[in-house]
């Protein structure tokens, strides 16, 4: 399997061997949940370091790809977060497994998708048709996550479909699936390399 490079001039993949970037994710990905305290799940789903203010998952960036947009700053303002090798899987905190009618080889999770400072869809669907051009660049067909009830006519609307539902600690978690061949807006055929940006 081909390793995601990464995608148009707005959207970059984060080079994870690099302290600074991985500060500057972990940073926006606490800012943009920070104000979630109603959500137990989230809290003990990932790994939050309030001493510093910054929020990870509990895979390794070994296993990860991440993509990112920033503001006009360079601040970032919308990501997605990926894991290339499940399983093991995020979603198997809330009793998910990865079907058997997908191929694993060809198979991500997204961990993370947040944008704390951005709530334009438009933005968002950017980053996300991105992101998928450059999975299937590297080979891989589907993807798996989950969401909360919240979110989840986003997720459908971008074309995703459910497998299963759970409710741990009464909270809905719906476990869905993507095809990365099918997404909403115009496709592109960029890649995008770690830590560079594509031109359109």
């Amino acid at each position: 399997m081909t390793a995601p490079a990464a995608t148009n001039r707005a959207v970059t993949r984060l080079n994870l061997a690099d302290p600074a970037q991985v500060f500057a994710y972990e940073s926006a990905f606490y800012a943009s949940f920070a104000s979630a305290t109603h959500n137990r799940l989230i809290h003990w789903l990932w790994d939050w370091d309030h001493d510093t203010r910054r929020l990870r998952t509990k895979l390794g960036y070994d296993v990860q790809a991440v993509y990112a947009m920033r503001d006009p700053a360079g601040a970032i303002d919308a990501a997605i977060g990926v894991n290339l090798r499940p399983p093991p899987l995020q979603a198997a905190a809330f009793g998910f497994a990865l079907p058997a009618h997908l191929p694993p080889e060809r198979t991500v999770e997204f961990l993370t998708l947040f944008a704390p400072g951005e709530h334009s869809l438009t933005r968002k669907l950017i980053l996300w048709r991105e992101v998928f051009e450059d999975l299937l660049h590297a080979g891989y067909t589907d993807a798996v996550a989950t969401t909360a009830a919240k979110v989840l006519p986003l997720y459908l609307y971008m074309g995703a479909t459910r497998l299963a539902e759970a409710a741990p600690e009464g909270e809905a978690r719906y476990f869905l699936h993507f095809d990365l061949s099918t997404v909403p807006g115009q496709r592109r055929s960029r890649r995008i390399t770690p830590g560079a940006t594509a031109t359109p």
